[in-house]
């Protein structure tokens, strides 16, 4: 069978109901062309798409100061997670490695906005924070990247570490509720003592967690991975005040399926603020604030 026909068998049974598409598809000779030469080998496969294009961190082309760093930072955390140094809870033992791989695209892009971050928001302390921390993974490569930034930072991490409310749930996210009762922050610090003192962890649910949490005066960068769309509106209310220009918001939910309410309230806070946005095709969007 030709490498063609595999491919269109391929794409017949991935996108059941598109045969039309596919039809057109085989019928532009360039792009057909293109494809074929690159063998139809995806260069990555993971987290809900597949790219033929060259990767940053990947072998084929020289690497930048950013892909080098981040390329030293997963082998690092490869070996933690190989000897049980960092505990990956929220995934199976035996998938734990092939999900490091296939959250590359995702680990590239916290690391390379909190590297941005970083370097080019105003001097002084360089404050991180986190909403939404589970075992610390996206910590893991933010607070990496701020590591190698050559100034002060802390960074200050927000969750509950227990089961999600659902009187914090919009009727659209009820299915969630009760998740994540696995958590535990002594997981969490255990995972990230390498950072030291410069990490806080804040223990409690948002919004209301603020109240009785250490909270930076003045942050560079921002995740949220909250799961929901109520807390994420609240995180933003809380801290954008506190950003500084030139300052990233990295969001992890913003485009999944099932999370159009998060995105939908997303983008009726953005008006009239001064930030920007960009969705990706991961699944996240950053808002570059001016």
């Amino acid at each position: 069978m030709s490498v063609k026909t595999k491919f269109k068998d391929w794409l017949y049974t991935n996108y059941p109901g598109s045969k039309q598409k596919v039809e057109n598809f085989f019928a532009d000779a360039p792009l057909l062309r293109k494809l074929l030469r690159v063998g139809f080998t995806p260069t990555f496969q993971g987290w809900g798409m597949s790219t033929f294009t060259h990767t940053p961190w990947g072998s084929a082309t020289d690497l930048g100061d950013i892909e080098q760093a981040f390329n030293e930072t997963c082998s690092q955390l490869t070996e933690l997670v190989k000897s049980d140094g960092f505990k990956l809870t929220q995934f199976k033992p035996a998938e734990r490695l092939s999900m490091l791989n296939s959250l590359m695209w995702r680990h590239y892009i916290v690391f390379w906005s909190a590297t941005f971050a970083a370097k080019y928001a105003p001097r002084g302390t360089h404050n991180f924070v986190e909403c939404g921390v589970c075992d610390g993974l996206t910590s893991f490569f933010a607070l990496n990247a701020a590591s190698r930034g050559g100034s002060d930072w802390g960074a200050y991490l927000y969750d509950a570490w227990e089961a999600m409310r659902g009187d914090l749930l919009l009727d659209s996210e009820k299915g969630n509720q009760g998740e994540y009762a696995y958590l535990n922050v002594d997981v969490t610090r255990a995972n990230l003592a390498m950072f030291g003192e410069r990490v806080r962890f804040n223990k409690g649910y948002i919004p209301e967690s603020f109240a009785g949490s250490e909270n930076p005066e003045a942050i560079v960068w921002m995740h949220i991975d909250l799961n929901s769309a109520t807390p994420t509106i609240a995180a933003l209310d809380f801290f954008w005040p506190r950003m500084v220009s030139g300052g990233v918001v990295l969001f992890d939910d913003y485009a999944w399926p099932g999370y159009e309410d998060t995105r939908n309230l997303i983008l009726q806070w953005l008006k009239g603020k001064d930030g920007t946005l960009l969705p990706l095709p991961t699944g996240q969007a950053l808002i570059f604030k001016r």
